[in-house]
């Protein structure tokens, strides 16, 4: 019987992290671009957040009865869980109140100038996650690219840049509580009770700030909340099963995406600027997953090569991540 080594299994659950970050990215910046359609109508963030999260914890709520009833939202550690949302809530708040001032592409790589960092390295002494000089490397080089995209000086850093840095300040902190939860956890616990405690902060603001909406814009709202969802479940998983040093600067794709879209959308032509910082920015992320491939490669050699030996052997070795 062929049992794979734990070594194959960390390599294969890496690059399966990565690739769940990146389709994450996708949706999550695709919503990005729909918020800012709804908050350049003059609709409050808080207006937004509720409405998305109600109709999210519906659509979950439908899903329940399909994967064991209110079995699945059992869990064990409910602290976390509260400091996912009491933290995370200033996330969206704040990044969604950003697009009010700022272009899509500007706010995004100025979230993404600190929460990437501090999320590398507070998976050092928080999950004792050895993050070696390859990622490292790629975190500050991808850093670099984000400072060249954001060109000070050309405008970008005004006073409500305040409000990407921390909404990325209270992203990272997230993803930490995320990745502290475990695989066991799952992710539909998880994104339930998150958009659940952001449905119901935001609704406690809904009767100062509410507006009739006509049936376009709640449309709008329920193609975000879809978005939205798929976005958590993906990055959610990603986070429980991958390290955060390695994903950590995958996300820096989002500058990338929010760039296209803002084009295609408000035709904002990205300057040189983007252009150069983005290029390196999706270098790092390629460098990565160049590096997770051939660790994969390697530990299948290394497999075949055991039970060439013996077709019997389970190594009881725990996992060990490559911490390039």
């Amino acid at each position: 019987m062929q049992v794979m080594t734990p070594e194959l299994q960390a390599a294969n659950r890496n690059l399966a992290g990565v690739g769940l970050l990146l389709m994450g990215v996708v949706f999550l910046t695709s919503m990005d671009s729909t918020a800012k359609a709804l908050v350049g109508a003059d609709y409050s963030v808080m207006q937004i957040l509720a409405i998305r999260g109600w109709l999210i914890v519906a659509a979950l709520v439908l899903i329940l009865p399909r994967i064991g009833g209110l079995s699945a939202l059992k869990t064990k550690q409910p602290f976390k869980h509260l400091l996912r949302v009491s933290v995370g809530f200033a996330a969206p708040y704040f990044f969604f109140s950003s697009l009010k001032f700022m272009g899509l592409a500007d706010a995004t790589v100025i979230f993404f100038g600190g929460a990437t960092f501090l999320m590398t390295a507070l998976s050092v002494p928080v999950f004792k996650e050895r993050v070696g000089p390859h990622r490292w490397g790629a975190v500050i080089v991808g850093f670099i690219g984000v400072v060249i995209a954001a060109q000070p000086g050309d405008g970008v850093f005004r006073i409500e840049a305040l409000f990407p840095i921390a909404s990325g300040m209270a992203y990272a902190v997230l993803s930490i509580a995320t990745r502290s939860l475990g695989p066991a956890e799952g992710a539909f616990r998880p994104v339930f009770f998150f958009n659940l405690g952001l449905a119901c902060i935001a609704s406690v603001f809904l009767p100062m700030t509410f507006i009739a909406m006509p049936g376009e814009d709640m449309t709008m709202i329920a193609i975000m909340a879809t978005l939205a969802v798929c976005g958590h479940f993906c990055i959610t998983r990603a986070f429980q099963i991958a390290p955060l040093g390695l994903l950590a600067p995958f996300e820096y794709t989002s500058i990338i995406c929010a760039a296209a879209l803002g084009y295609f959308i408000w035709s904002d032509v990205p300057g040189t600027n983007i252009l150069i910082g983005g290029g390196i920015i999706v270098s790092c992320g390629f460098y990565l997953l160049h590096r997770e491939t051939l660790a994969a490669r390697r530990e299948k050699r290394k497999e075949a090569a055991i039970l060439a030996v013996d077709p019997m052997v389970i190594t009881a070795r725990a996992p060990v991540d490559d911490n390039s």
